[in-house]
Formats: structure tokens, C-alpha cells, sequence
């Protein structure tokens, strides 16, 4: 096993093409026809010469209450189906989250997961902190999610109150 953290600038077309398998094979084939956030740096696992496994990482000023807090978003944590349970998604969070840490220095990491997977999350840190979130869409449209709502503290660890607005496009 192999892993990286690479900007998307980086990314060639395969490993652009290898990620967008990895998530299709493993997530959205709900909420089809929201538009996403393009990543900025993506954690890639790879076995010999397929991508297993991918977490992608955002980072962004969202608002919480009208309060500007420094996120690194994660989202698409994604293993493709036949190389699961083999803890490649674990590793590339474990991996992501020091980058968040170190060089980015964000405040909190922020993601969103559906309501079975949230004690996976909360055993290595993560906290609920919200049931719902805004973000924008195409056209000025707004949108919102109403799945939990995780931080994992980072450099701070007093999460603002309030709602929660993106200032942009979900992950």
C-alpha cells in the first residue's frame, strides 16, 4: 500500500479519471444533480498500480453563526467495493487529518456522513455538531443538507453556534 497527498494541479488526467472511479464506485448515486466542490488536494491509496481509495480535502472559510472559522472540508472518503474492509479509508483519513493539521493549519475538519456511519467517525474524533448545513449552487440557488454535521478540532476546540453556511459550492 501506498499512499499520497497531491494538489489538484498535480493530478494527472489517469489519476483524475482513477478518483472519479473510486467515488462512483463507492458514493452519489444519491443527490444526483447537485453540483460539488472541485478538491483541492486528494489523499490517494493505491495498491501496485489502482487507486483503492481516496479522500479528498477542501479548504475553505465557512461561516458558523455569521462567524468566519477555517475549515478543512473531507469528503468522497470512498474505497472501491471490492478492496473494502481492509481499512484503506481509514489510513488515508488518519492521513488526511494530519494534513489538516500540518501544513494547513485549519481550525476544525468539517464533513457531513449519513447517520450509520457517524460512530465510525466519532471513535477517531469527530463530533456532531449540527444536523444541517447551506451551501450554494449554480445561478445564486442555495441548498442544504440535512445529514450530521462532524468537526474534528484542529487548532481550535470551541465550534462557534449556529448555522452553517459553506460560502460555496458541498464536498
Amino acid at each position: 500500500m501506498k499512499i499520497e497527498i497531491k494538489s489538484a494541479q498535480e493530478w494527472s488526467t489517469p489519476e483524475q479519471a482513477r478518483q472519479d472511479c473510486v467515488v462512483t464506485s463507492a458514493l452519489y448515486a444519491y443527490l444526483t444533480g447537485t453540483h460539488w466542490a472541485t478538491p483541492d488536494w486528494a489523499v490517494m491509496v493505491w495498491e501496485g498500480e489502482e487507486m483503492v481509495s481516496n479522500v479528498h480535502i477542501i479548504e475553505r472559510t465557512v461561516l458558523v453563526g455569521g462567524q468566519p472559522v477555517k475549515v478543512g472540508g473531507v469528503g468522497n472518503i470512498a474505497t472501491k467495493i471490492e478492496w473494502r474492509k481492509r481499512g484503506y479509508a481509514t489510513e488515508a483519513l488518519k492521513v488526511a487529518v494530519d494534513f489538516l493539521r500540518d501544513p494547513l493549519g485549519v481550525e476544525f475538519g468539517l464533513m457531513t456522513a449519513i447517520e450509520k456511519l457517524v460512530p465510525r467517525y466519532e471513535r477517531t474524533g469527530w463530533r456532531v455538531t449540527a444536523h444541517s448545513l447551506q451551501f450554494e449552487q449554480p445561478g445564486g440557488g442555495k441548498g442544504a443538507f440535512t445529514y450530521p454535521v462532524l468537526i474534528l478540532p484542529v487548532i481550535k476546540s470551541d465550534w462557534p453556534l449556529g448555522e452553517i453556511d459553506l460560502r460555496g459550492l458541498p464536498w
